[in-house]
């Protein structure tokens, strides 16, 4: 592809206005419903979530991997029950994706 025609797509994404990827469509929309209620829609753990981590924090995501927040969510921790007899090992890799990109 030459530079002509990278640089609008360029402008265009750094503006945001181009569409995000399908999967990290699907994995806000899963997270909207399954996960925001305890983990804030901004990532910020509600007092419900507590002692949860917050999902915005840089220093939380040096160490965040897509695997290990699919086995928790699958097997829950603490008051989290765990999620795989609600979502597909596809939908939890989709959220963990979404997940990891709410840290700044």
């Amino acid at each position: 592809m030459n530079a002509k025609k990278i640089v609008p797509f360029a402008l265009m994404a750094s503006l945001g206005l181009v569409a995000p990827a399908p999967a990290e469509a699907d994995g806000k929309k899963l997270y909207d419903s399954k996960c925001a209620m305890c983990h804030g829609t901004d990532g910020v753990a509600k007092k419900l979530a507590a002692p949860s981590k917050n999902f915005n924090d840089p220093a939380w995501k040096k160490t965040a991997t897509v695997e290990g927040i699919v086995k928790l969510t699958a097997d829950g921790k603490g008051k989290m029950k765990g999620l795989a007899d609600k979502l597909s090992p596809e939908e939890m890799t989709e959220v963990a994706n979404y997940i990891l990109t709410m840290a700044k």
